[in-house]
């Protein structure tokens, strides 16, 4: 399978600036951005979710960042709600009247874990041709006799790969098909 390359991916198409992300969800096999250049404006930008990890970094870099003028910014208030992690950031220019950002919970967790570390340059292409050239833990190996996990009455569960809400009785997401 080959991979794109990222690196200019999350840079605006006119300016070549890095723009701040506004809304970061799962849908399905896909990973939907929509970002904000402080000079041209908002895009949709839509990445397949199995190559997450080679954008993460670039997803971190550019997550804290001011939408008004593309500075870093640092965060002022985290909010949990449903499958989604609320951010509200503090520009040294823009203080807190900035958009609150909507990111993904499953990916603001793996994003949130490496923050302040550098991105890595990602390689321009990669091919994996045989099985046996996965890494090890890319693999997932759960038993089969495990027990769905029931939630408590009234509580909503979500599927910790891609975030969309389960039922609990399901042994695969119903969304990206990770076993639960």
């Amino acid at each position: 399978m080959a991979y794109m390359d990222y690196n200019n991916l999350f840079k605006c198409v006119k300016c070549g600036a890095s723009g701040s992300i506004l809304l970061l969800k799962v849908s399905g096999t896909l990973v939907i951005i929509k970002q904000n250049c402080p000079k041209h404006g908002a895009r949709v930008i839509k990445v397949p979710l199995i190559q997450k990890n080679l954008y993460l970094n670039l997803i971190r870099d550019n997550i804290f960042l001011c939408p008004k003028c593309g500075q870093p910014a640092t965060i002022e208030s985290v909010k949990l709600s449903g499958p989604w992690t609320m951010l509200k950031l503090n520009c040294t220019t823009h203080g807190t009247k900035l958009p609150v950002q909507k990111i993904w919970n499953s990916i603001y967790g793996e994003i949130s874990s490496g923050a302040g570390q550098p991105s890595p340059q990602i390689p321009k292409q990669t091919i994996v041709e045989k099985a046996s050239e996965i890494p090890p833990k890319l693999i997932l190996n759960k038993t089969p006799q495990e027990e769905p996990v029931t939630p408590p009455s009234g509580e909503a569960m979500f599927c910790p790969n891609c975030g969309a809400q389960i039922k609990g009785n399901e042994k695969f997401c119903g969304t990206c098909g990770v076993e639960i």
